[in-house]
Order: C-alpha cells, then sequence, then structure tokens
C-alpha cells in the first residue's frame, strides 16, 4: 500500500492499519528477544503481541473488504478495540503495572472514529466497566501499597479527563469538518458565478441588449424586496438570480429574439427550456436553494396558465412572482429591434392588466408604490 492510498483510507481504516503495524514491530522484536534470551518473559511477550498483531490485521481486513455504506462498518474498530482493552486488563499477560490506562486511552481514540452520540454511549460503557473492574477485580487498578480510595480516584480522575479530552476533540473534529464543507460550498458557489459570468458576452450578443441589465434587475428586485417586507432574501441571492436570469437568455435561439409573431408550439416548448437552468446548475448547492426554487418557477401565473408545472395562486413563490414582473417591466421599458420602450408609467398600465392572471395585486401595488 503506497503513501497516498494509505492517506485515502477511512479514519477508522487507517487506525487500525497503525495499530496492527505497531504490534507487528512488536512481535518482530519479540521474536528477536526470545531467540536471544529463550525464557519465559520472552516468550510470553511474543505470543501475546503476535496475537494482538493478528487480530489487528484480521479486523483491518474485515473493513476492508465490508461495503463502506454498511452502517456498522465504522463499529468494528472501537468495538474491537474495547474487546484488546477489557482482554489487557483483565488478564494483563505482562505483569504491567499500569496496563489500566489503555481504558483511558480508548476514550481517546473513540473520539476520533464515532460521532457524538455514540461516543456517549462509549464513555458510559466505560465509566461502567471501570467501576466494575474495581468492585471485582481491584488488583486490575490498585498498584502496589498505595491506598486503595486513592487509586481509585486517581484512576477515575484520569478516565473522567480522558473522556473530557475525548469531547473536545469530538467538537474540534466537527467545526474542521463544517469549515471544510463551508469551504467546499463556497468554492462550488463561485464555480456557478465564474461559470455564468463567462456567459454574459454571449447573451449580449444574442439579445442585443447590454449587461446592464443584470445591475437594473437586481436594484428593481432589492427595492421591491425591501418594500414588501416579508421576504428573508440575502442581497448577493438577488445578484445572482439577475445574472442567472440574464444568462439563461443563450439556451434560446437568436432567431426568436427578433421574432414578433407567435411562437410557434416547438418554440414555446423551447423557450420554457430556461426555467431549468439554475436547477440544471445549482442542484445539490444548499445556499442555491432559494434561487433555484425563484428561477424555476418565475413564469407561472396566479390563475395556473404558466409554465413549466402550471402552479397558481400561493403554490407560486412570492419571490418568483417579483422575479416574473420586474423580467416584464424591463423587457417593457428596454427598447427592442421590433419596437420602441415604453414609459415606466405605461408600462407599469400594461402590468396592472395583468393582475389576478399574471401576478398578484399586492405585489403590483407595492411594486406601482416603489417605481413612483
Amino acid at each position: 500500500m503506497n503513501l497516498q492510498r494509505l492517506k485515502s483510507q477511512p479514519i477508522d481504516q487507517l487506525l487500525m492499519f497503525l495499530i496492527a503495524s505497531m504490534a507487528t514491530v512488536c512481535s518482530l522484536s519479540g521474536l528477536i528477544y526470545w531467540l536471544l534470551l529463550k525464557d519465559s518473559d520472552s516468550y510470553l511477550y511474543l505470543v501475546t503481541s503476535l496475537t494482538v498483531a493478528l487480530f489487528c490485521w484480521g479486523i483491518f481486513m474485515i473493513q476492508k473488504n465490508l461495503p463502506k455504506e454498511n452502517v456498522y462498518m465504522k463499529l468494528i474498530s472501537p468495538l474491537m478495540i474495547f474487546a484488546v482493552v477489557v482482554v489487557t486488563t483483565l488478564y494483563n499477560p505482562l505483569s504491567l503495572w499500569h496496563m489500566w490506562v489503555a481504558i483511558a486511552f480508548y476514550l481517546i481514540v473513540l473520539s476520533l472514529l464515532v460521532d457524538f452520540k455514540i461516543y456517549v454511549y462509549g464513555c458510559i460503557v466505560v465509566m461502567t466497566y471501570v467501576v466494575m473492574l474495581y468492585i471485582f477485580e481491584p488488583s486490575a487498578v490498585i498498584v502496589g501499597d498505595v491506598s486503595p480510595m486513592i487509586a481509585a480516584t486517581t484512576k477515575g480522575v484520569y478516565t473522567l479527563g480522558s473522556a473530557i479530552l475525548g469531547s473536545v476533540i469530538l467538537i474540534a473534529r466537527n467545526q474542521s469538518e463544517k469549515r471544510i464543507e463551508a469551504l467546499a460550498l463556497q468554492r462550488q458557489k463561485q464555480q456557478v458565478i465564474n461559470l455564468l459570468q463567462s456567459f454574459i458576452p454571449v447573451g449580449e450578443r444574442k439579445t442585443q441588449t447590454s449587461r446592464k441589465e443584470i445591475g437594473e434587475m437586481s436594484a428593481l428586485l432589492k427595492s421591491l424586496v425591501k418594500a414588501h417586507g416579508g421576504l428573508h432574501v440575502q442581497e448577493w441571492e438577488i445578484d445572482l438570480l439577475s445574472l442567472l436570469h440574464f444568462v439563461s437568455r443563450v439556451k434560446l435561439p437568436d432567431y426568436m429574439f427578433e421574432k414578433e409573431g407567435k411562437l410557434s408550439e416547438f418554440e414555446f416548448e423551447v423557450v420554457q427550456e430556461h426555467c431549468y437552468m439554475a436547477k440544471e446548475l445549482c442542484e445539490g448547492i444548499p445556499d442555491f436553494q432559494e434561487v433555484e426554487k425563484a428561477f424555476l418557477y418565475h413564469h407561472e401565473k396566479v390563475d395556473g396558465t404558466g409554465y413549466p408545472y402550471r402552479l397558481a395562486g400561493d403554490q407560486i413563490p412570492l419571490l418568483s412572482q417579483m422575479l416574473g414582473l420586474v423580467e416584464v417591466f424591463l423587457a417593457l421599458t428596454t427598447p427592442r429591434s421590433y419596437r420602441q420602450e415604453m414609459s415606466q408609467r405605461d408600462a407599469y398600465a400594461e402590468i396592472q392588466k395583468l393582475v389576478g392572471h399574471s401576478f398578484r395585486a399586492d405585489i403590483v401595488k407595492i411594486f406601482g408604490k416603489m417605481i413612483n
């Protein structure tokens, strides 16, 4: 296994690999020790370390062959390590005075392998085991002539301290994972924005309009959202929505921007496709959900005749209604090759005719006060 592959291993497999490797080194040194001395202590050391090494390598191979989505796979390492700790603290084949330290150390290892809920259960099990060990096998936790009370108190404090340290490690782990996730999402967001911005020149060429329309739409939407007061939308979401709206036109054939008459059935289906652009680009990015939803439904009409899903009334998100209204307003007040632009007053008069058909009356009323 090369270093790169080792780095890509899950933490539970990596930890088991480390323990197995350490046990293997101990086995090799034990073999040399036994070959030189040929006494019972060296033999016991060799057998113990070799048993642990074989046990750990066996668990490691089981982990590698289990499917990664198996919910029990991550519990194998902590359970097996706990079994080793129980055996060594009860049997203590090497008669080491401080073998009980393995119990406290186990909690630190556990914090690297499991989530907080399982860690709490693990702490309860370990604390219970320490108490049972002190009651039924005091020789495992009391050393020499030390007072039983002092020995029990010291080991209890160390175990509790290890549990607290493990909790701190878990909290640090969670914080680190959240930071990494936030950075990854931010990078993903920026990639989407960069991709959209790269299409701005294409949108300008196809529609013969200026990118200034992005800023105009953003400003109108921000003012409308603020005037309405019932939406919690961040400014960057409105900026992205305006950028997305402008760039989505690249999906349409050039001639449609020059056509004056009614669209054919096929052309109408093509036009509807641009509503899915946000879903295609933003799906799976949590921070883009509101943008995705607002853009997907911005051509729905309150009477249920819109597209793509023929939603009606309150089924249509408020931000979608606002985007649709601002889109119509800008389309009417922006000059086209086949018609002159309207004044803001005339454009608003046309929008008022769409109340109850395309737009909600309250939004149209708020928009009218805003532009006046």
